[in-house]
């Protein structure tokens, strides 16, 4: 079957350069640790600060999780990440992740309390969750390689998955049982366990760029068109 094979072929591509894109920006794996030191430091302070203090770890998770989305862009797009990109990479997504964030924050502040009153709320609860990991699956992709406003972020993200979720989501399920797998192995000692944390954030990375990949491969282009394409060795 023709899809069936562009399909194949366009996971082999995404893979193939996603991994020899990670192993050429290994050291990209110490962020994690930095983001981890970051967020333990912010926890730290947190605690004192009641209120103000869950704003400010929030502000300080969402500044890491953008600084990750413009790595994970600068290996895409340039083949290459540098310290600099690193020291420069907090505040450029940062708006963007808080906006999503607090859009899902009052979201469930709404619905939550509704779907208590319901007799099956938490089986709708449930469900409304996993719409939205479904639907909202590309937003990382969208708000590093799309740069799109909050509103058509959403919008976007869900009119991608609709296109293309059977493409879409058989890589990133495997991707989901790879991470557990590493989180699943034995580690007895410090060194281990530290060679297992940096293994998972190299793969995590991976991840994201072999997402990043078929993302830009994907958007904006039709199974026709990619069978076309491959027909023509493109």
């Amino acid at each position: 079957m023709e899809w069936l094979s562009v399909t194949l072929s366009l996971y082999g591509r995404a893979v193939a350069r996603a991994g020899k894109l990670a192993l050429r920006n290994w050291p990209v794996l110490g962020t994690v640790f930095a983001y981890t030191a970051i967020m333990t430091v912010a926890g730290y302070f947190a605690v004192f600060l009641g209120l103000a203090g869950g704003f400010l770890l929030s502000i300080v998770w969402a500044g890491c999780l953008g600084s990750f989305l413009y790595l994970v862009e600068m290996i895409v797009r340039t083949s290459r990440v540098t310290w600099e990109d690193f020291g420069r990479s907090f505040g450029v997504y940062l708006w963007d992740v808080v906006g999503v964030i607090f859009v899902l924050w009052i979201f469930w502040q709404i619905a939550m309390p509704v779907l208590q009153q319901l007799p099956q709320g938490g089986v709708i609860a449930l469900c409304i969750e996993i719409a939205i990991f479904v639907f909202f699956n590309a937003v990382p992709e969208l708000i590093y390689l799309g740069h799109n406003t909050l509103l058509s972020l959403l919008s976007e993200s869900y009119r991608f998955i609709a296109d293309n979720w059977i493409e879409w989501f058989p890589p990133n399920v495997l991707f989901a049982v790879g991470l557990l797998a590493l989180w699943r192995l034995p580690a007895a000692d410090f060194v281990a366990q530290m060679l297992m944390f940096a293994a998972t954030a190299l793969f995590v990375y991976f991840a994201m760029v072999a997402r990043g990949l078929m993302f830009l491969e994907l958007n904006g282009t039709s199974r026709r068109g990619r069978a076309f394409r491959h027909r023509m060795g493109r």
